[in-house]
Formats: structure tokens, sequence, C-alpha cells
């Protein structure tokens, strides 16, 4: 149901294609059911891509080859991360994160869209001229779902609650704000039309940085998640930095920053959590080598006192 949910909402940004879209939730939807729940969600997956693409376009048979790749590929990016990416603990560590970028993000992706496109070509739903386009566009929307979609469901899943101070509570409620007003700064129109072509979108780092440095993984995920549909939004409208007349363009260029922000950001986060943790454990290790210096000191200062006593008598 979710994942039906997901799509159709995806697939109201199609433009290049009924089926095909440069913004599609369910691939990281599906990845991350099979990482937290594992293998066996599988047929759920395939129901809800069926359905999905059934009641969009196509037929039967295209629906059920497009619903065999999008289950296939989610199945592989959940094995290749397992097995060489540590599995649901894939953004613990920063190296994780890249190989969950290459493995889930960039490789497994490629199944789905080729799946996908060749299915709707082979049923006439779609011109063998257009392939390419079709599945640049379908693959890129896998990826960036992977990439930010996952990373959110996977974290939260496995921190539920939020163990905030006060302080830290009034610090997230001043970075979700001033997220939400640099965000709609840079893709809501507020910038003079003469800087559009500018670089803008970097503006945004030092807000996700703040989460990276400050918070962690979950709530660096969480930030790029509101920024992508802040940016979505926006862009959609003609505002922001990669609004060009094409809006299947436009969205190419958006996905593509937001796949790169959310690998960076994310890793930078990983790097200071395992940073702090190296912190905690070189101090745990110098307090317990204090403790057992104090310890030999004292045996030492005892086995001196004990033979000035003997020597006297």
């Amino acid at each position: 149901a979710v994942y039906f949910v997901a799509g159709k909402l995806g697939l109201m940004l199609a433009f290049v294609h009924a089926s095909a879209t440069a913004v599609w939730p369910p691939a990281g939807i599906t990845l991350a059911a099979l990482l937290i729940l594992g293998y066996r969600v599988w047929p759920g997956i395939f129901l809800g891509a069926f359905l999905v693409n059934i009641t969009t376009a196509g037929s039967a048979a295209t629906s059920l080859g497009i619903a065999a790749g999008n289950t296939l590929e989610g199945l592989a990016g959940a094995y290749l991360v397992g097995r060489y990416a540590n599995g649901r603990h894939a953004f613990d560590r920063a190296q994780d994160i890249l190989k969950f970028a290459g493995l889930a993000g960039l490789l497994s992706t490629t199944i789905s869209a080729t799946f996908g496109v060749t299915s709707l070509s082979l049923g006439g739903f779609s011109r063998w001229a257009d392939y390419g386009s079709i599945w640049w566009t379908w693959w890129l929307g896998d990826v960036v779902g992977n990439l930010v979609v996952a990373p959110l469901l996977v974290l939260w899943s496995a921190e539920p609650r939020m163990r905030w101070t006060r302080g830290q509570a009034a610090e997230a409620a001043l970075l979700l704000l001033l997220l939400l007003l640099v965000g709609q700064t840079v893709f809501g129109g507020m910038f003079p039309p003469g800087v559009k072509n500018y670089p803008v979108a970097f503006v945004c780092f030092p807000i996700l940085m703040w989460a990276a440095f400050r918070f962690g993984q979950r709530e660096t995920a969480t930030a790029i998640f509101v920024l992508s549909g802040i940016a979505i939004w926006g862009t959609l409208r003609g505002f922001g930095p990669f609004a060009r007349e094409m809006q299947n363009e436009s969205l190419l260029l958006l996905q593509a920053f937001m796949g790169i922000a959310s690998v960076m950001t994310i890793a930078v986060a990983a790097l200071v959590v395992e940073s702090k943790r190296a912190e905690g454990t070189i101090l745990e290790l110098n307090e317990k080598l204090k403790q057992r210096l104090t310890e030999r000191t004292k045996a030492l200062r005892e086995n001196n006192l004990l033979a000035l006593l003997c020597d006297r008598d």
C-alpha cells in the first residue's frame, strides 16, 4: 500500500513518459523495507509495483516486466549492501556510505531502468528512439530515491526515539526554521532573477553541515529529505538554479544535485560520529591506563615499605 501511494505520487511528475519519472520514492522504500524487514517482503513490492503500472499505462505484460525489474532491483541492492556495505548499519561509517551509494545507488538501479524501458519498448508503449532519454530519467529517479529516502527510513527505524536535551531540541527547531528559510530563498524565487544562473544551491550546504556536525546521520538525512521536497516544489514552479524550460530536464538537474548532497552530508555526519567515538575510546583507555599506573605505583610503594621493614629487622 505504501509503495502504491508513493508510486502514484511519483508518477504525477512523469514528463518524458507516463511510466518514467525523475522523482521515484518507491525505490528507497523498497530498499529500506528489504534491509529492515528482510527478503520476505518482496511479494508486497512486486504487487505494489504491478498495481502502480497497470493503473497508469501499458498492459499486463509490460506491468509484469516493470514490477519484476523493480523487485529485482531492490533485492539486488539489499544483497549488495548486506554483503559489502554492512547492511542496515551502512550509514554508521563513511566508507560504508560510499559503498552504499555505489552499489545500491548507481549499480542495482540499472536493473529496474533496463527492465522497465525494455518492457515498454517491446510492448509498443514507447519508441525505441526514446529509449535513452526514458532510461536515463528512470535510472536517476531510482538512484535518488535510494540515496534520499532509504537512509531516512533505515536510520529512523534504527533509532525512532529522539533523545534530545532541551538545548538540543531548541537547536533542532532553529535548524529546521533556517532550513525552511534557506530552502524557500534558494528554490522559492526569493533571489533576484539575475542570480538564477549562479550556483546558489550551495547556500544550502552550511545548514546541512550544521545538522551533520551537531546532530548525526538521522537528522542529516531528515534535513536532506525536507530540503528535497522544498526544492522539487520550487523547481516545478520555475524557481531556483535548476529551473529550465523543460520540467523533466529541471528535475534531472535537481535530482543529481540532491543525490550528491545526500551522500556527502551523511558521510560527513558519519565521520563526525566516528571521530567522537574514537575520542571516547581514547579517553576510556587513558582512564584505564591511569588506574593501572596508580595501582602499580601503590603496589611498588607497599613493596618498598615491606622491604625496608625487613631490612631493619
